[in-house]
């Protein structure tokens, strides 16, 4: 019983960090910021790009393969057919316009190979001057497992900048804008290397799926990473300036190695998930560095730091810590809210000693032996 009592406060937990906003009088995010000028008052007039289009599409469906180049303006939904590739080639603009009620988008079933350069970028975005979000649909994979290629394009202002689903597609130096959802997939093979998500209510979502994410930075959007019953792994990523969370990992198989997880509402959040955690820095976020619920998950050479609540918050002994630099967090380096003996030898803790929460001696922490010093590099 003492278990799911445990799991159902985290699952608490879990779920207020996704809805929640700063505390009064916080400086308010860039996500936050553009949320709150991204829908202008209906009485003024929002100004549209200049568009001079080289074509010009409303609902068709591509049944063989395309090149588009220069500009190209969508007013209804494009799908590329299975037996076709849609090329678009470096420097291209495609725009979407809103006719009616329903949102423009690109459907594509068959392959997508839009490759830019990091001089002449792919843009896919409103025909307003100053994309907002949910300005139209995005770009949907949607049960293509060919050679999906983004390279070096840029996608603002949809409702879901790009939708991979029951698919496979490789992104390079890809980044989404001022969307509501930043990308999205579900059931999909996905890779990506550089690129990201910024200024959206959620970076990137992972459902079902499989990721590998090399040099991403995702900054400045409500919800950094959400990822359910995924494998997610994390290479030297920066994640930044999220108002709620950086990451949260619900049922996932994770590996998190290096990066920076900094001045996000909270760090890392992992429910009933595996996994390890290593050589990352996790500082200054508002809430706590890291919180672990019913997780395997081995932590160990991190530097857990300066955060504003505490360092590390654990309900159970699923996971253990060692090796690491957790020191100079406001409230508890670690606050171990469960009944279980929780295992975290060989850390540093700073010059003043482990600040450990052990619930009033009901949930101990083995914190012996203590490190003199901090590891080498932290």
């Amino acid at each position: 019983m003492t278990r799911y009592a445990n799991l159902a406060m985290a699952g608490l937990l879990f779920a207020a960090l996704l809805i929640t906003a700063p505390a009064t009088g916080a400086a308010a995010t860039p996500a936050a910021a553009a949320h709150s000028q991204a829908r202008p008052a209906e009485s003024a007039p929002r100004e549209e790009a200049q568009l001079n289009p080289t074509l010009l599409y409303a609902d068709r469906v591509l049944d063989e393969d395309t090149v588009w180049r220069g500009e190209v303006l969508v007013e209804g939904a494009v799908t590329v057919a299975p037996q076709a590739t849609l090329s678009v080639e470096p420097g291209t603009v495609v725009r979407f316009r809103r006719k009616g009620a329903q949102a423009p988008l690109l459907v594509v079933q068959g392959r997508i190979v839009a490759a830019g350069t990091r001089e002449t970028p792919v843009v896919f975005s409103s025909a307003f001057a100053v994309p907002a979000a949910s300005d139209w649909q995005g770009i949907m994979l949607l049960g293509t497992e060919k050679k999906n290629l983004l390279e070096n394009c840029r996608i603002e202002g949809a409702q879901t900048g790009l939708e991979a689903l029951f698919s496979s597609v490789t992104l390079k130096n890809v980044r989404a804008e001022r969307a509501a959802t930043g990308m999205r997939f579900q059931d999909t093979l996905v890779t990506m290397e550089s690129g990201g998500a910024s200024d959206c209510d959620t970076g990137l979502s992972f459902s079902e799926s499989e990721a590998s994410l090399r040099d991403v930075a995702v900054a400045g959007n409500r919800l950094g990473i959400s990822a359910r019953r995924s494998s997610v792994y994390l290479f030297e990523a920066s994640l930044s300036g999220n108002q709620a969370a950086a990451f949260s990992g619900d049922g996932c198989r994770i590996k998190i190695q290096g990066g920076t997880v900094a001045s996000n509402g909270s760090g890392v959040t992992l429910l009933e998930s595996e996994g390890s955690v290593t050589g990352a820095r996790l500082a200054k976020n508002r809430e706590f560095g890291m919180s672990l619920t019913s997780s395997r998950v081995r932590v160990s050479a991190n530097q857990i730091t300066g955060n504003g609540n505490n360092g590390m918050i654990v309900f159970d002994a699923q996971s253990v810590a060692w090796d690491n630099a957790i020191h100079e967090n406001a409230g508890y380096d670690l606050y171990n809210a469960g009944v279980e003996e929780y295992r975290a030898p060989g850390n540093w803790w700073g010059a003043l000693g482990p600040k450990i929460f052990d619930n009033g001696g009901r949930g101990k922490v083995l914190a012996a032996p203590v490190l003199n010093a901090g590891p080498q590099g932290r």
